[in-house]
Order: structure tokens, then sequence, then C-alpha cells
């Protein structure tokens, strides 16, 4: 549960219920009257069940056996309005029943078993019992209270040299006056923390998150005036992340002006453009953002990114962009290209409609970045790209790139340093349009110069032979890997031995990806440290099987592991004459996958030598039928 959605906080032996108009203070004594089952049912005797203005009648009937609850009975209010109960006898019996059906008040007709709901009965319980107000107090690691006590929007809280829990720190800025003296520590509330009020400094054992949610008018208007006491530097947030949502934003960068620090994450997410107009009024509350180490924007705070004074030499750590609706990046996207300073950054995610924003970027001309993703659903999300010419998007040194789906289509418009050399790039397609103009292109027209591991995913095989990989490059793993019979289709109609892939140490194909392993061409001198085929259904390497046996060469290989189906096209290996394998590891899906190598006649499978084998059941039967030496 989010800490903002919580109705009830512990802090050692007492509460902090918050009900939807009122706050109150509860001894563990009192708020134990109320108890919840381990099923999240709120359950307490009848007799503690207040009387409740508005109500027709103050008897408490069971919905389902229609009996008035006594006194000393137990049971489990339906809403919290209280209009229905459920007896425990009748709780009882409908555990046991078979059909589970839902009981709720016919009047509220809310979920009885969604717990966040349950806390909120539990909270309008609290707040009906008889209490006294406070029209001040200070908050302490020691603070308790004897009787249920209430705090209105007049009471002033005091706050001194103390850690305070995120979850309380802001239901207090929203519903009381709040005065910080000195100095005061922001921790994250987890679900593990049964205090909300500790000595200054103290941080749980975990890292924690901040969350500042959406408030009411009234409750930002609080907020506000709350904010205008508040001392510079008095407020010290211990977080490893800061998340503010909707007008949470605006309360963050009011308070930020009197936090001491930075913070290493900052995420920010907005639906709303009136909140980024507000915030964008005030261009001193940007200032800090682009010192966050790590930033995410979405919604409409993409927005916010243009405005920040990021310094031409700070490095961001990680910057995410993501946009679901056209709406949020539209006054970006009539910027001019280049134009965004982003200087330098390690790790990059645009993500939807934020993907169209990457040509605005401009990067630090020294800039090398750990990753590159971008992330496009739909045709929509790029469809002002398009247009654009090859090469013409800018994006430094990249060392690993991963694409997916409909920002495929954007390869090869990004223009990659020259000496530029890859770790990894990811290519993962699940929808033919995305990969149905690069089809078009010429075969090895997408230049993707030096990369060390190629992973292709369903329709992103279809472009292999478009890529072209520099001459002297020795690719390090190459991954191949779809279950659809269709992501294949295209690359299926090539001519063997057709894409030239230069050195590979390692080889995986998954699936229906075994099946263009014909089409590969390897360089001549090439020495595979791996060799790995997997898949799991005959269907996946059927085609494959009409070709000729010892037809596909595949050269030295170290090391070949072949697991499930794929070990029928055994017979279809050509390995090198001179080969020596150090390890050979075969496993077979059924007997049926051996059927056909065991009609073959014995030591007519070439493997070379091999110092070590490795096989699973059934296997041990077409061993004859293998020729190699120790």
């Amino acid at each position: 549960m989010k800490p903002e959605t919580k109705t009830i906080l512990k802090h050692k032996r007492m509460f902090f219920v918050f009900a939807d108009k009122t706050f109150s203070l509860v001894p563990e004594s009192e708020c134990n009257q109320i108890a919840q089952k381990e099923e999240g049912y709120v359950c307490l005797k009848r007799k503690y069940v207040p009387g409740v203005t508005g109500r027709d009648t103050e008897r408490v009937i069971c919905i389902v056996c229609h009996e008035e609850a006594a006194p000393e009975d137990f049971v489990s209010p339906l809403c919290r309005q209280l209009h229905f109960v459920l007896c425990s006898a009748c709780t009882e019996y409908l555990d046991e029943r078979t059909n589970k059906g839902e009981v709720t008040c016919p009047y509220c007709k809310e979920k009885k078993n969604d717990k966040a709901y349950q806390e909120e009965i539990r909270a309008v319980l609290v707040s009906l019992m008889p209490q006294q107000t406070l029209t001040s107090i200070e908050l302490r690691p020691d603070t308790e209270v004897k009787t249920v006590t209430r705090l209105t929007r007049e009471t002033k809280v005091v706050l001194s040299n103390v850690t305070v829990s995120d979850a309380l720190f802001f239901k207090l800025m929203a519903r009381t006056v709040v005065t910080i003296r000195n100095k005061i520590s922001l921790v994250g509330h987890g679900d593990a923390l049964d205090w909300c009020i500790g000595e200054l400094d103290l941080a749980p054992k975990k890292p924690t998150r901040v969350y500042i949610g959406e408030y009411t008018s009234q409750e930002m208007k609080q907020i506000y005036e709350n904010t205008k006491t508040i001392s510079r530097n008095s407020i010290q947030i211990n977080a490893e992340e800061i998340f503010a949502k909707e007008n949470g934003i605006c309360v963050l960068l009011k308070l930020f002006s009197s936090a001491d620090g930075h913070t290493p994450y900052l995420s920010l997410e907005s639906s709303k453009k009136e909140h980024i107009e507000e915030i964008l009024k005030e261009e001193s509350n940007l200032s800090w953002i682009g010192w966050a180490k790590k930033l995410s924007l979405a919604g409409y705070a993409v927005g916010i990114f243009p405005r920040l004074r990021i310094h031409a030499e700070y490095k961001i750590e990680k910057l995410v962009l993501r946009a679901e609706d056209s709406c949020f990046i539209a006054e970006m996207l009539k910027m001019k290209n280049n134009s965004i300073w982003v200087g330098q950054v390690k790790n990059l995610k645009l993500k939807g409609y934020a993907v169209e924003i990457l040509p605005k970027l401009k990067f630090h001309k020294e800039n090398v970045m750990e990753e590159l993703l971008l992330n496009a659903a739909y045709f929509e999300y790029t469809s002002e790209m398009e247009e654009m010419e090859n090469r013409s998007i800018l994006v430094g040194k990249v060392g690993s790139l991963d694409l997916a789906e409909h920002a495929i289509p954007i390869l090869p418009k990004l223009r990659l340093h020259e000496e530029n050399v890859m770790e990894g790039l990811g290519l993962r397609v699940t929808h033919p349009r995305h990969v149905r103009d690069i089809l078009k292109m010429e075969n090895r027209s997408i230049q993707i110069g030096k990369v060390e591991d190629l992973y292709l995913e369903g329709y992103a095989i279809e472009i292999l032979p478009k890529l072209r990989i520099h001459r002297d490059c020795e690719i390090d793993v190459l991954c191949l890997k779809t279950s659809n019979p269709e992501c294949i289709t295209e690359i299926a109609k090539i001519d063997s031995n057709s894409i030239c892939l230069g050195k590979v140490k390692r080889l995986e194909l998954f699936d229906y990806a075994i099946q263009i392993l014909p089409k590969l061409r390897f360089h001549e001198e090439n020495e595979m440290e791996v060799f790995y085929l997997n898949a799991g259904k005959h269907e996946y390497i059927e085609k494959i099987l009409k070709e000729e046996n010892n037809s596909i060469r595949i050269g030295k290989v170290k090391k070949m592991e072949i697991g499930g189906h794929p070990i029928e096209i055994l017979p279809k290996l050509r390995i090198h004459e001179e080969n020596e394998m150090e390890e050979l590891d075969l496993r077979a899906s059924d007997e049926g996958s051996i059927t056909e190598i065991l009609k073959m006649e014995n030591k007519s499978i070439w493997l070379g030598r091999v110092k070590k084998l490795s096989f699973g059941f059934w296997v041990d039967k077409i061993l004859p039928k293998l020729n190699f030496r120790e």
C-alpha cells in the first residue's frame, strides 16, 4: 500500500488514524478493540460500534441472518457508513461454503475484502469514538496518549530534531499547522516500519522511497501555508528516491527550497497540465531538479525537462522520460532538433511518445552512454520520425542499445560515433508492422559498427540481413529467439549461407530461430566457444530437417549444447574435420526425438575429437551413430 493511501500509521504503542476529515492519536489499547483479521476484515464487539449521525436506527443488523447483534458479539462492518454488518456466525458460514460470492452493502457496494477499504472502515470507527481535541502538541519519539485525541487544522504540531516518516509528515502538513524547529530528517514509510517518529538521523535498515501523492485544494492550501514558515535547510531527506505525483510535485518543489542536500533519484509524474504550468511559472523551483543523479519524468512532467538548467559538465546517471499521450510532448515537438541540452548521461530511457523527442536532445560531445533504451508500443509513438533521413540523429557513443516494438524503425535514423563499440544491441518486436519499412531496405544497409552481443527477438530476426556489422568485429554472443513461425517468414526465403556474420564466439538459437541456421555464414577461421540450440517442440525444427545431412557448416566448436528436439538436426551439421571439442552436451525431449537418428549407420555423424561427453535420457541409444574420438 502506498504511503499516501494509508489511513492508519503505527508508532510504537500508539496509532495515527486518518479518516476522511479527521485526524486522531489513538492509544494501542483503544485501537486493538477494532481488530483486523488475517483475511483483512475489520472485526470488533458490537458495543464498540458507535452511533453514526444520519442513520435511521441505532440497531446493528447482520445482512445475512437479519439478527441484531448483542453488545458482546463480534461483528464486521460492511461499509464506512455502517449500514450493515456480518455477525461472527455468518462470517464462519460464508467462509466454509463452496460459493465464495462477495457480500457487499446494498447501499455502498464496495468490496469488503479490499484491505485498503477495510483500513478506511477501521479509521472511521476510531474517528467516531469520544475524543478530546488538542490545540498544540510536540511530537517526539516517546510521545504517547492515554485517550483518543483529535487534531484539527488549527492544531499546532511541533517537530524538532526528529526523524519523521513521509506518510506522517505530509498528512501533518495537509491537516495541521506544522512548525519545524532546528532540523528534521524525512524517511520513506516502509511496510515494516513500526515507528513514525524517531531520533534525528534514525534511518530504516533498507533504503526507502519518499512518496508525495495528490492532495485536495483545501489540503494544498494548508500545505502552502505551512511551507511559508519552514526555514531553509531545515529538512534533511534520507531516502534513496523521491516520487511525487500530480500536485504533489508542487508540494515537493515548495518544500525542497527548505531541504538540505539533493536526492539521488527523483521521479515526477503528472497527468494534469495545470500542475506543470504552475511549476514552470517559477523557474527557480526547477534549478535543483537538474542536479538529481537519477531523474524520471512521466506524463506532463516530461515538459519540465527543457527548462532544467543542467550544468555542462554534470553527468546524469539515469534519465527516464515516459509519455503515453502525444499531448504530453506537444510543446517539445515544436522545438528545433538538438535544442534541448542533456549534456552527459549514462543511462537514457525513452518510452511511449517520448521516443519522438530524441532528435530534440543535445548531448555533450564527449558523452558515452552506457545504455540507450527506446520503447514505443504503437506506430503513432514514432510517426513524426518516419520522414527523417537515415543516420540523422546523432547519439554518439553507446554501450548498450535496446529498441523495442515500433522504436525499431528508428534504428536506421541513428548515427553512432565512428569509433563506437557496442557491448550489446537488443531488438525486440512482436508485430510485423514494426519491421515493415526496414524490410524494404537493402541488405547490409544499416550500419551498426562493432557490437559484442547481439540479441534479436520476435520479428526483429527478420532484419538480421539488413544489419551491417564492422568487418573486424568479433561477436561475443549472437542470440536469436522466437516461438512464432511468422517471425521468420521473409528471412526463410533468402539463400543459404547468405547472411555473413564473420566471427561469433557464442551462438544461441531458440525455437523457430533454429530454422535460419542454414542462412548464416561464419568466417572461415571462426571457432565458436559455445554452440547452443534449444527447442521444446518438434514443429520448431521441422523445416530444417529437410536439409541434407552434413550440409550446415558451423566450423570449429569448443562446446556444443543441444537441448530438446534440436538433437534431431545433429546429422545436418557439418563440423570442421580438425575440430577438437572441449564438451558435448546432448539432451532429448523424448524418445521420438532420436527415432530418425537410430535409422542411420553407426559412426555416420562426424563430431571430431570430444574431450567430455554429457547426455540425458534416451541419448545413450544414439551414441553408436556418433563418430568422435576422445
